[in-house]
């Protein structure tokens, strides 16, 4: 700490830079060829580099928003099929009440006329 504070400011930016953004390019480094400046200034290059990563930064934060909106609109899709899915369950739940009930009353009715044949025929065979 002693030598950045007796450093020109220059170097004690440079060196505050490399200490804590280590991924940056150095104001000593060139820039990949595609994003090449004229700029004279050591710090006009990171000013052209910032640029360059702030325009990726919100290309990303635009893929970000896609993929969210794409995922709320599937979530209401899988949210219509399982209502859909819960009405089908419920109705055929019903119809199958209905039915067992139904065949119920028939096997009763049956199960009775059996009862009330059998006397009878007990009787005309007696």
């Amino acid at each position: 700490m002693e030598v950045a504070k007796s450093l020109p400011p220059t170097v004690d930016t440079q060196v505050k830079t490399d200490m804590t953004l280590p991924g940056l390019i150095k104001a000593d480094q060139e820039l990949p060829a595609a994003k090449q400046s004229n700029a004279t200034e050591p710090h006009d290059d990171i000013v052209a580099f910032g640029a360059s990563s702030i325009g990726e930064i919100e290309k990303l934060l635009e893929e970000l928003r896609a993929a969210r909106d794409y995922l709320r609109s599937e979530g209401e899709r899988v949210r219509r099929v399982n209502a859909l899915y819960a009405h089908l369950t419920r109705t055929a739940s019903a119809s199958v009440k209905i039915i067992s009930e139904s065949m119920g009353k028939w096997r009763t009715t049956e199960m009775e006329a059996a009862t009330e044949a059998e006397p009878g025929m007990r009787r005309s065979h007696a």
